[in-house]
């Protein structure tokens, strides 16, 4: 996989998560909802209580969704920051982090690191990521 590509997934996977996280609460607010719904008057409670329990049953299976994503995040992103340690100098692991870990803009990244948008954008990037790659090949080695 190419570095850029290793790095961007990070975000897709961070987002995906968040993602998921704001369906879990919207379905728990959902069934506390259909919850003081069964408390009062009872006309017809079984299409109630079937709403009830497809709502749990959907929170389950979100929230065990969610654990095994951010396992492969965890995973993931310890795999890119051992990479980084091992085989990028400092402005490198600085830029990557910022950029890929934290979601920096550029000018963001130029004032932390004292230098100019156009080189931090353009040939410190570059730098970056090859030097990402070769760790990323041989780490996985």
């Amino acid at each position: 996989m190419r570095a850029i590509e290793y790095l961007q997934k990070i975000e897709t996977m961070d987002a995906r998560i968040n993602t998921r996280l704001d369906e879990v609460e919207r379905l728990k607010a959902l069934a506390a909802k259909t919850t003081s719904v069964l408390g009062g008057e009872r006309v017809q409670t079984s299409g109630s209580q079937q709403r009830m329990a497809d709502c749990i049953a959907k929170i389950v299976d979100n929230e065990r969704e969610v654990k095994a994503d951010i396992a492969k995040f965890v995973d993931y992103k310890q795999k890119a920051l051992k990479v980084m340690d091992l085989y990028c100098d400092s402005d490198c692991i600085t830029l990557l982090y910022n950029r890929y870990f934290q979601y920096k803009s550029w000018e963001e990244i130029a004032v932390i690191l004292s230098y100019s948008y156009k080189w931090v954008s353009g040939g410190l990037h570059s730098k970056a990521l090859q030097q990402f790659q070769k760790g990323l090949d041989k780490y996985d080695e």
